[in-house]
């Protein structure tokens, strides 16, 4: 798939940095993980895609970090799958393959083991009343609008803060979350206002997906409104930065953050609305991707299609810690604690961990080297890495379960840093497919402006991906 339309070549050879060829398409033993490779030495196509053009959909409901890239998705869809067919993405993220798949033609499924991106998946990928949407935004507008404070009390809020009486008197009946050291991540008074907005979406008299949808938008509005730093992809951090800009005077009007978001996203909405194909079913579930897939009767799936989250780069159970409470995914830290150790590229794994005691890497040699030399380094770091990789062979056993011989199953990985090594994921993943997949077809792309192409966590910078075309054996 060049740019003059050639077909896509057979996996080549490529050369590590000690000067050897070995065939992409087996696994491999490096003498060093320092090995980055670049395009031009993989002798690897560039995989082509069309560029957006404005065509938003639901994708830029809510900022998530590292998101599958919509032109990606959509031209994955095209050349590997036909109209009507199922496909399954089990780490679906924020629903991109999901809305992709809507508007191609196509079924899918989405599995995640964070409540939020299951959230964000369905209510982003059903289908919805416009109109309904459009009417219940003008009620919940127009209510807002009576209970938004004065421009004039929004800047003394930028200096001084509700005291504790006052916030006490003003939120009343509202519903605050039980974010552990709430008022380290918002002020009062922003917590007052964004109870008032959610109250009123929660006492509209509309459909379940209008109401989601206007839930999305409030969630897309709280990393905005609160003292985080809305940049970072790695967590949930309050940076030196975001404490000198409230120092100096931060505005913060969550009401008119909410209105501006909630105008855009009617007009992405109705966008998806009109291009989705209406014959096209969409199913989300929170799933854990190491164990058992449980499809329903009838849910024969046609092909995979996924962007696993990365090793180490984005700690997506932190990151989501305040909109899912907000949303009330989740309430109590008791609550998130149960789902932490579904989380793969998660950090701080303990050595209790099923993945790191009771598991061993005699059938994964590249897999064993890595851990190696970053064991004599970092003991742990080396139990992240190996949680990682047992996490994801297991992702491709259940991947084998449920596909027909065939079928592809295709992954967008990222080459990572650690320690100013490389760690070269596709091969790492050619390896974790196992027996029931081989390696097809491998091409590279350039990560531009997806909140993901500069730096983060151990310096797992990735400015290009990966698309591997596996096939169940």
């Amino acid at each position: 798939m060049s740019a003059e339309g050639t077909p896509f070549p057979r996996p080549v050879l490529v050369r590590d940095a000690l000067g050897t060829s070995t065939a992409s398409g087996g696994p491999r033993v490096t003498e060093s993980i320092n090995a980055w490779i670049s395009p031009a030495s993989e002798n690897l196509l560039r995989f082509e895609f069309p560029a957006d053009k404005g065509r938003r959909l639901t994708h830029q409901l809510f900022r998530f970090p590292a998101k599958f890239h919509a032109p990606v998705v959509r031209r994955l869809i095209e050349e590997y799958t036909r109209p009507g067919d199922r496909l399954l993405d089990v780490f679906c993220g924020s629903g991109t393959l999901l809305v992709e798949a809507s508007v191609t033609g196509r079924h899918a499924i989405g599995f995640d083991v964070d409540p939020l991106s299951v959230f964000l998946s369905r209510a982003k990928s059903r289908p919805v009343d416009v109109a309904s949407l459009h009417s219940a935004a003008d009620v919940l507008s127009e209510r807002l609008e009576r209970v938004m404070r004065s421009s004039d009390e929004y800047a003394q809020r930028m200096h001084e803060d509700l005291d504790a009486e006052a916030y006490v008197t003003e939120l009343g009946s509202l519903q605050a979350p039980a974010i552990p050291n709430l008022e380290h991540w918002f002020r009062r008074y922003v917590i007052v206002d964004l109870a008032r907005i959610l109250s009123e979406i929660e006492g509209l008299h509309v459909r379940a997906g209008v109401r989601d949808l206007l839930r999305v938008v409030f969630a897309s509005t709280i990393r905005g409104a609160s003292n985080a730093d809305p940049v970072p992809v790695s967590g949930l951090e309050r940076t030196k930065h975001m404490i000198a800009r409230d120092k100096d005077g931060r505005l913060i009007n969550p009401v008119a953050l909410f209105a501006r978001k909630l105008h855009r996203a009617l007009d992405d909405v109705k966008n998806y609305q009109v291009m989705r194909d209406p014959a096209s079913v969409c199913r989300v579930g929170r799933a854990d991707a190491t164990k058992t897939l449980r499809l329903k009767a009838g849910e024969d799936v046609q092909a995979a299609c996924t962007s696993p989250p990365y090793h180490g780069a984005v700690d997506y159970y932190r990151r989501h810690q305040l909109e899912m409470f907000w949303l009330d995914l989740t309430t109590t830290q008791a609550d998130r604690l149960r789902i932490l150790n579904e989380y793969l590229g998660r950090p701080h794994v303990p050595k209790n961990h099923p993945f790191i005691a009771r598991t061993n890497l005699s059938g994964l040699p590249t897999v064993a080297d890595c851990e190696r030399q970053i064991r004599a380094n970092d003991s742990r770091r080396a139990d992240e890495f190996r949680h990682y990789c047992v996490g994801m062979a297991r992702a491709f056993v259940r991947l084998a379960a449920v596909l027909p011989t065939g079928a592809p199953a295709i992954f967008v990985v990222g080459h990572s840093r650690w320690n100013n090594a490389s760690l070269d994921t596709s091969v790492l993943f050619t390896e974790l497919a196992g027996r029931g997949f081989r390696l097809d077809e491998r091409f590279w792309y350039p990560v531009t402006n997806r909140h993901m192409s500069y730096g983060r966590r151990n310096g797992a910078n990735i400015d290009r991906e990966y698309v591997l075309v596996f096939r169940r054996t």
